[in-house]
């Protein structure tokens, strides 16, 4: 807090204009002077407090009908004049408070230069310690107690104040939408980064439980992800074409047990529908199917989202309309992959076990050093379980990776080594790398 000076000037001023700044009036001066400061005080105190307190303790209170929670929250919906409100009381009272103690001095001291000095290092070391660092301290500390307590008052002030409030406020609300385009926003009540830094406070404290931490951080990658991150594509999709019949599918159902299966005509790129096990089965119950029976019958029509979508989106609108698969569109109009309501619930809780599925896991663990990993994986999740520092490009799963690095197909049982890691082909199938076994050549840095 910058505390101004008076100039030498000031006892011919004040003489000039009638004002007497030394004899007789010292007393009253010191008397304004103390409360000039504890003005100040307040209002350096009263704007930590307010900045300080949590705003999801406030809505809390408020909500239960706390009427100095109420105030607080009226008071954030108008930050910008509760801003100008604290600028203008502070100083307004260390402008005073200058102007008293520069008075006292030179009554003191008996000569203006002197006391104007004298009035200024005191001023500005009390004003520091016991006007600025020790009042925030304070109301920091204990933030809430103090906000409800001045919530009214500070409420009531701004009322008064309010024409002159916001002509000050609009000045700085003017010259960011001159400056920057547009208008001063507000303080938002939380943010993400502050839910997940409690979120980590929380499990480290052990008030979370490790599995609900992990449930919750799950929440946030949720919605941040894309289709296009969390879909099978097409070439690891098994189809089922048109003109095929139930036997058909009994033969591919015995090799790929899955719940449902997408239908192309003439290629996946003309994706037609969905066909469900259950349907199947109902139908065959019902004697509506037979072995010879076009998988066309107990076809349902197809969703197709595009592969842009967020995954959080996705899942409400699958939620909503009772689909359990879509159809993942490219850019281009063709068949990016398919992607099940299950895999999006799993981006949440983890694996999802199904009694049609065989699942294999991503990552197996041979020894400490080596690990057989799905090929399938994406290079930032197997960095960041592994801490294999893989690069990142315009391929997005550790067989792109092994792609582009080599620039070809590589044969099973191919490897090579990069950045202290061996890397070998354990299973490649119709040109598509499988599954890979990597070995850490040296301990993680």
């Amino acid at each position: 807090m910058y505390i101004p000076p008076l100039p030498p000037q000031l006892g011919v001023l004040a003489q000039e204009n009638g004002l007497d700044l030394g004899g007789g009036g010292i007393g009253l001066n010191v008397a304004l002077l103390v409360v000039s400061l504890l003005l100040f005080t307040f209002f350096t105190s009263m704007e930590a407090a307010v900045l300080a307190v949590s705003r999801v303790r406030m809505k809390h209170l408020a909500a239960e009908g706390n009427r100095a929670a109420r105030a607080i929250e009226h008071i954030w919906e108008r930050e910008d004049r509760f801003f100008a409100f604290v600028i203008l009381g502070q100083n307004l009272f260390i402008i005073l408070a200058a102007v008293l103690a520069t008075a006292i001095a030179i009554d003191l001291v008996g000569r203006a230069g002197w006391g104007i000095a004298v009035a200024t290092v005191l001023l500005t070391v009390g004003a520091v310690i016991f006007g600025e660092m020790t009042p925030k301290i304070v109301a920091v500390r204990a933030a809430e107690r103090y906000a409800l307590s001045v919530g009214w008052l500070i409420r009531g002030s701004m009322l008064l104040l309010m024409p002159l409030l916001a002509v000050i406020a609009f000045v700085p609300d003017l010259l960011s939408r001159l400056l920057l385009g547009k208008r001063l926003g507000k303080t938002p009540t939380v943010t993400e980064g502050e839910l997940r830094m409690l979120i980590d406070i929380g499990a480290a404290e052990g008030v979370v439980e490790r599995v609900e931490a992990e449930l919750l951080e799950g929440v946030f990658h949720f919605g941040d992800r894309r289709v296009n991150e969390v879909m099978t594509p097409r070439t690891e999709v098994v189809w089922l074409e048109k003109g095929m019949t139930i036997a058909d599918l009994y033969r591919i159902f015995s090799e790929h047990p899955h719940s449902r299966f997408p239908v192309f005509q003439d290629s996946p790129d003309n994706a037609i529908g969905i066909v469900g096990i259950k349907d199947v089965l109902r139908g065959i119950a019902q004697k509506e199917l037979d072995e010879g029976s076009p998988i066309e019958l107990p076809m349902r029509p197809a969703m197709f989202v595009p592969e842009t979508k967020f995954v959080g989106a996705l899942f409400f609108e699958m939620q909503r309309s009772g689909q359990q698969m879509a159809i993942v569109a490219d850019e281009y109009g063709g068949t990016a992959g398919v992607v099940t309501l299950e895999m999006l619930l799993e981006e949440l809780v983890g694996y999802v076990s199904d009694e049609l599925r065989r699942h294999e896991e991503e990552v197996i663990s041979l020894d400490e050093r080596t690990f057989e990993i799905d090929a399938g994986m994406t290079v930032s999740d197997a960095n960041e379980e592994l801490q294999l520092e893989l690069p990142e490009g315009e391929y997005e799963t550790v067989a792109g990776f092994v792609l582009s690095h080599l620039g070809r197909i590589p044969q099973q049982g191919e490897q090579f080594v990069y950045n202290g890691l061996r890397i070998a082909i354990t299973e490649v199938r119709a040109h598509k790398v499988e599954r890979l076994t990597v070995t850490r050549l040296q301990g993680p840095s």
